[in-house]
């Protein structure tokens, strides 16, 4: 009976999500902002702010919006953010829709100033790549704000602007809502550092990936952090010793030592079986890439079926925290 249980929870998690919905339209944008996935508490009330708005769909096929030298990409922040003033460094980098990815290593060719609560980010040579050379061109932005703080739990409106040329008069607004929670809950996230291309950025893209029939997908690695972490105080919690235990080809569970703590579900295209997850588990104590936190470290790898060619979409489900998918198409 609890197998019947768990497998009913499956087939409606999967058919409930999809991928963030296409935002390409000339005239528009549909924003959607997460917790980076580089700190466990980004949005958690009273911590620093720390979040990505994703302005475009993420799907490689598609472009990016092109920015020419001396474009801008503006974040404002409602007045509920704090913004401390205390002179810690604040950032906002540019994306190509996958984490850790951005299309330079530091020093990036953008600034970023602060005002108030209005973050920008001004671009000085072009960054406007066509799809399959370098990447599909800007699609996040990635906010990594010291000097503010959270406000309460809650839903907040945030603003976002974008003019691709200043020789242009054509500005794209839109806003996002952020949801920021009351405590750190436990929490996994796609990184890209594991998946090949890098160090230093760029990083091959974990998320959406091609291979063929038969090959594994590149390495995907996973950050891992239990509930109640908190940057501010110096309290960050790696979730250490997790790792999967196969049920089937379609279901992993994710376990701490005999606890079960969440679940990996395949979608896999028809008639495939023989395919499964490998990982390099248990979680490991390591340091998070751009930030140097503390961290639990798990590499995952997704091994296709020789026979048969399709879409594939992981996702990773811890219980009491956060889901996260990625798409592996074979040919």
């Amino acid at each position: 009976m609890r197998r019947l249980i768990i497998l009913a929870v499956v087939a409606t998690l999967l058919a409930a999500l999809a991928p963030v919905a296409s935002a390409h339209d000339d005239d528009a944008l549909e924003v959607r902002i997460d917790k980076a996935p580089v700190a466990p508490d980004g949005t958690t009330a009273g911590e620093i702010s720390d979040f990505v708005v994703t302005f475009v769909d993420r799907d490689p096929a598609l472009p990016g919006i092109g920015l020419k030298a001396g474009a801008t990409v503006t974040v404002t922040l409602p007045d509920e953010f704090v913004n401390t003033g205390a002179g810690n460094p604040n950032a906002a980098i540019l994306l190509q829709g996958w984490p850790q990815s951005p299309p330079a290593p530091p020093p990036f060719p953008w600034t970023t100033t602060v005002a108030g609560n209005t973050i920008t980010a001004t671009l000085a040579p072009d960054f406007d790549f066509p799809v399959g050379t370098f990447g599909p061109g800007p699609k996040q932005v990635h906010l990594i704000l010291n000097d503010f703080r959270n406000p309460d739990p809650g839903d907040y409106e945030v603003g976002v602007a974008i003019q691709p040329d200043p020789a242009v008069d054509d500005t794209r607004y839109a806003y996002g809502t952020v949801e920021i929670i009351p405590r750190a809950q436990r929490n996994l996230n796609v990184v890209s550092i594991f998946s090949g291309g890098g160090p230093p950025p760029p990083f091959n893209n974990p998320v959406y990936q091609t291979v063929n029939a038969g090959a594994d997908s590149l390495d995907i690695g996973l950050y891992l952090w239990d509930r109640l972490s908190s940057v501010a105080d110096g309290d960050v919690n790696p979730y250490l010793g997790v790792d999967f235990v196969e049920e089937g080809p379609r279901w992993n569970r994710i376990v701490q030592g005999d606890r079960t703590v969440g679940l990996v579900l395949i979608r896999a295209p028809h008639g495939a079986h023989d395919f499964g997850i490998t990982t390099s588990g248990p979680s490991t104590l390591g340091t998070s890439f751009a930030t140097g936190l503390p961290v639990g470290i798990l590499i995952t790898t997704l091994r296709t079926d020789p026979n048969v060619t399709g879409d594939y979409t992981i996702t990773y489900w811890l219980y009491g925290g956060n889901r996260q998918q990625v798409f592996v198409t074979t040919e």
